[in-house]
């Protein structure tokens, strides 16, 4: 083509009338084998206007992320250029068609010829030869929810402007008595709506009056068929009247003007909530509340869902759409607001009545159209996912019967908008047990209870991981639920176990993470250290390096966007999934780990003594200390031992002290400090002679005493051998009890250590109680040994001995003097906070009230000591609370109980290899069955009872055996 040649545009036409087809030039138009590019190129050209690509992303591909959208979106358009790009108008932001080109559009010519109020005759036909079919008739895309619903109201509205031009045309050839085109256009308009009377009642007329009478009668009873079929209802009067008028031959020119009405379109009350989850469970109180709130509400009130990724807002919003369904006169609407563009949306609402604002060209303007048409309805909106206020403020509408329910993570967003908050959180353990088990059902749940639980516990029964989890077993019917439980304790890989087809935990927590700025992303990232324990704002300070005010107003923001939450006055959490996220985005340790550790050993030392400051601070100090340990901070190691020494026994934490003891040793070892490894080892050991794990403290104490011995330290060493004598008692030696103290008073006296004499003389008190017994030599030393611990103020030493005086004045049968001493005890326990000694006391006032006949009392005061020792550890007082709830059993006559809690004492003595206990144990259990008439049983019992305690220095127990097997051997 030369310069001056005139440029000739191709001519593109489109047909969306029917199934939609494109030419170019007059030529059928088929490159363009994109679904999604062909709806786009509609959409354009139909609405004629520009529209942001965001709006367009939002649209078409409104069920996937923004990113992703938008990233079709340009692939779509490229394709779309490739073929019709002269056709558009692109620019960076909107797309739009090309105004100048040359573009045909059937629907726009349809509008066209019956937008008059009276269009002439030559125009309703042009509309009625244009209208080749329904509006798209057939073309759908799967995955465009938004595009379907721009699509159907159209549908509608085309379809009952076809209707009425057809009617029209009909009526019109009636009348000028052209009867056979008369009958072409009704049989059209009965083609798009059999069950249109007023079509029907227009055709007889029309054959009747064309001398078709036997058709005009028959298309009554296909008229009558239809209505009944589809309507359930008969013919109206009018239409019955003219078949009688046919019947009778009784027809005439002057019914031509019958039925010239045109009947209001009906559109259907709009439902957009998304389908009921089929898992549904819990929530009930809360759902009850807000839908008697939404039900009532006598104005207009903004609702707010709020709460973590994943925790099950939508879900929840869909339950109430569904059960509030027929409250709402006038429907419910839903919108996606973190993906679909306002204009869409309110386009979308707006079709939804039977309104078009596509010719509206921007966002209030449409806003304050669709206001003005609920202004009398009673609507309920849901705004789901909601992330920026000016998104959703052109959303919100006008009028006291309109509710609003909106979800969020983000708490400051709804409360801006002076919504009420209803907060959501993870699932109660026995729903999120449910919700597995709605999945995977009750037999494969049953058959491993324990996994199902654990894997519960391990999500922390967040609803979108229970059931990605539940998915994925379901999926794999072969795997076990406890090799699943196993994989998802991995910290690091669980989340990558929480995804199935397109849904992932870790994808929603994205969500919330890429809305964070640099500075809130740190912290984040840095309470991941705390796996999902709770934290005060003082710990994240240090360990963030930020001040007080600083720390504090990062948390409260990410507080209000769901991503931690309050916990107490001065406490927070973070979902232990949500920390899984955060240590993911921390980068390589820049000292964030050695200041947790540094933080927390500050925090023991200052507050070693005080317990309840130290109560919901023992996981992370545990925590600390590993991290100290891994980062070969071997001081900070020893030193948290020396700090907790004193909090692990008075709180019974011997476990845990146990493995702080091993790190601590381990450290000592690798700084080569011996006095360091030898206290360790002195301190580990105690702890397991407190356990009764006396082979692992004897290897323990040894250890340390050689080390001491080294060292001549003799105040140490005094301290061993006063371990090694409680293991020595605690298994009936006491022979080599009374050697081991006798060696420990004379070290203690050698240092003027009143306090080891004083530890002595009780050990010494304790021998004679036991070994003969000779209670008055007894309770003369544990006088001696009182008598220097009150005056040293030591309430650790003064329990054990105000016990000792208890049973010495018990078995001397002075009750009285026994309850004061016993209740001293108990008093002292309370005041040191020593869960050990509080247990053991408890055990000592039961044996009190068992001798006084006080049995409910006794009971009362053994299950409380059990309560106690099932967290410590301590078995040997577990078997003799048990032996004493036995001997008040026995009391009651309750022969059966008394039985069985007694040969469970015997069964722990036995494992502790307690000679005495055993004895002990064995001579009451001869006792009960003898009671219970099976003197054989009680024969053997005591036979074995006098095999074992043979050898005790206990004679007066091995005797009252001996006298037994005398009394049951006797004749008669």
């Amino acid at each position: 083509m030369s310069p001056d040649q005139e440029f000739k545009m191709a001519q593109l036409e489109i047909f969306l009338f029917g199934m939609p087809k494109i030419r170019v030039d007059g030529t059928a138009f088929t490159k363009l084998a994109s679904r999604k590019a062909r709806a786009l190129l509609f959409y354009l050209a139909l609405t004629e206007q520009q529209h942001a690509r965001q709006t367009l992303a939002g649209l078409f591909w409104g069920e996937m992320s923004e990113a992703n959208a938008r990233r079709n979106l340009r692939v779509t358009l490229t394709k779309l250029k490739a073929e019709l790009g002269e056709f558009l108008l692109v620019r960076r932001r909107t797309l739009a068609i090309n105004p100048e080109a040359a573009i045909w559009l059937d629907v726009a010519e349809f509008e066209n010829c019956i937008a008059a109020t009276e269009p002439t005759l030559e125009q309703l036909q042009c509309a009625a030869a244009l209208y080749g079919g329904h509006f798209l008739d057939g073309f759908y895309l799967r995955d465009a929810p938004m595009f379907e619903d721009w699509i159907r109201p159209l549908q509608e509205r085309y379809r009952q402007m076809a209707m009425e031009t057809l009617y029209r045309l009909a009526v019109y050839h009636t009348q000028q008595k052209q009867y056979g085109t008369g009958i072409d256009y009704a049989g059209r308009l009965l083609t798009l709506e059999p069950w249109m009377e007023e079509a029907h009642r227009q055709m007889m007329l029309l054959q009747a009056l064309s001398g078709q009478r036997s058709a005009a009668l028959a298309q009554f009873d296909t008229c009558r068929a239809m209505l009944s079929d589809e309507l359930g209802v008969d013919p109206t009067e009018a239409t019955t009247s003219l078949y009688k008028q046919i019947l009778n031959e009784d027809i005439g020119e002057d019914l031509t003007d019958t039925a010239v009405s045109f009947p209001t379109p009906t559109l259907e009350t709009p439902f957009q909530s998304p389908p009921q989850s089929p898992h549904f469970v819990g929530r009930l109180m809360l759902i009850g509340e807000l839908s008697a709130v939404l039900k009532s509400a006598k104005s207009q009130q903004i609702h707010a869902l709020v709460g973590m990724g994943g925790i099950g807002k939508s879900t929840v919003a869909v339950q109430l759409t569904h059960l509030l369904r027929s409250s709402f006169a006038d429907g419910v609407l839903w919108a996606q607001a973190a993906t679909a563009e306002p204009m869409a949306i309110l386009e979308s609402w707006a079709q939804a009545y039977g309104y078009d604002f596509t010719r509206i060209g921007d966002v209030e303007s449409m806003a304050a159209a669709f206001r003005s048409t609920l202004t009398d309805k009673s609507v309920l909106i849901v705004l789901d996912d909601v992330r920026s206020m000016a998104r959703i403020r052109p959303l919100l509408p006008n009028g006291n019967q309109n509710q609003v329910l909106i979800t969020t993570r983000n708490q400051d967003l709804a409360r801006s908008l002076n919504a009420q908050v209803w907060p959501l959180q993870e699932l109660l353990p026995e729903n999120g047990r449910l919700l597995l088990t709605s999945i995977l059902g009750e037999t494969r749940t049953g058959d491993e209870p324990e996994a199902a639980t654990e894997i519960c516990e391990l999500l922390d029964n967040h609803p979108l991981a229970v059931e990605i989890t539940a998915q994925r077993l379901k999926s794999r019917p072969r795997r076990r639920l406890t090799d699943m439980a196993n994989r998802l304790r991995d910290e690091k890989q669980r989340l990558t176990l929480l995804a199935i087809s397109d849904r992932e935990v870790r994808a929603s927590f994205a969500v919330s993470w890429q809305a964070l700025d640099t500075s809130h992303r740190r912290v984040f990232a840095l309470l991941g250290l705390f796996n999902g324990r709770s934290f005060t704002a003082e710990a994240i300070a240090h360990i963030a390096e930020l001040d007080q005010y600083t720390i504090e107003d990062r948390l409260f923001a990410l507080t209000a966007l769901s991503l931690i939450r309050e916990e107490g006055k001065t406490r927070y959490r973070q979902h232990p999934l949500l920390a899984d996220f955060a240590r993911e985005q921390l980068e390589e340790d820049t000292g964030e780990g050695k200041r947790f550790a540094t933080y927390y050993l500050n925090f023991a030392q200052q507050h070693q003594h005080n317990y309840d400051a130290l109560r919901p601070e023992w996981a992370n100090m545990t925590i600390a200390m590993e991290i100290a340990y891994t980062q070969k901070l071997s001081q900070n190691v020893i030193d948290f031992a020396y700090a907790l020494q004193d909090a692990w026994s008075a709180r019974g934490r011997f476990i845990q002290a146990r493995q702080g003891y091993n790190l601590a040793s381990k450290s000592a070892q690798k700084i080569q400090d011996n006095a360091a490894l030898a206290n360790i080892s002195l301190l580990w050991g105690k702890a397991c002679v407190e356990q009764n794990d006396y082979e692992e403290a004897t290897k323990l104490l040894q250890n340390s005493l050689s080390i001491y011995e080294h060292l001549q330290e003799k105040s140490s060493i005094a301290n061993v051998l006063y371990q090694f004598a409680r293991i020595a008692l605690d298994q009936n030696q006491y022979e080599e009890a009374k050697e081991i103290l006798q060696r420990c008073q004379n070290y203690y006296e050698e240092v003027s250590d009143q306090s080891g004499v004083a530890a002595s003389k009780y050990q010494q008190a304790r021998i004679f109680y036991s070994y003969g017994p000779n209670y008055r030599k007894s309770e003369k030393l544990a006088k001696e040994a009182l008598i220097i611990q009150e005056t040293n103020g030591d309430k650790y030493q003064i329990i054990p001995t105000l016990r000792l005086l208890m049973l010495i004045a018990r078995q001397k049968e002075e009750f009285d003097l026994a309850l004061t001493y016993g209740i001293k005890a108990h008093n002292f326990s309370e005041e040191i906070e020593d869960q050990g000694e509080i247990a053991t006391s408890l055990y000592y006032l039961t044996t009190i009230y068992r001798f006084k006949g006080e049995y409910s009392q006794a009971l009362s005061l053994a299950d409380n000591s059990l309560a106690l020792l099932k967290n410590i550890g301590n078995r040997r007082i577990e078997a003799m609370v048990k032996h004493q709830k036995g001997l008040i059993f026995s009391s009651l006559n309750e022969h059966s109980q008394a039985l069985t809690h007694i040969q469970e004492s015997y069964s722990i003595y036995k494992y502790l290899n307690d000679v005495l206990g055993q004895t002990y144990a064995l001579r009451d259990i001869g006792d009960l069955y003898l009671k219970g008439s099976q003197p054989d049983k009680a024969q053997s019992t005591w036979f074995t009872a006098e095999q074992i305690g043979r050898n005790i220095a206990h004679k007066k127990l091995y005797e009252s055996v001996v006298e037994r097997l005398k009394q049951v051997a006797k004749p008669g």
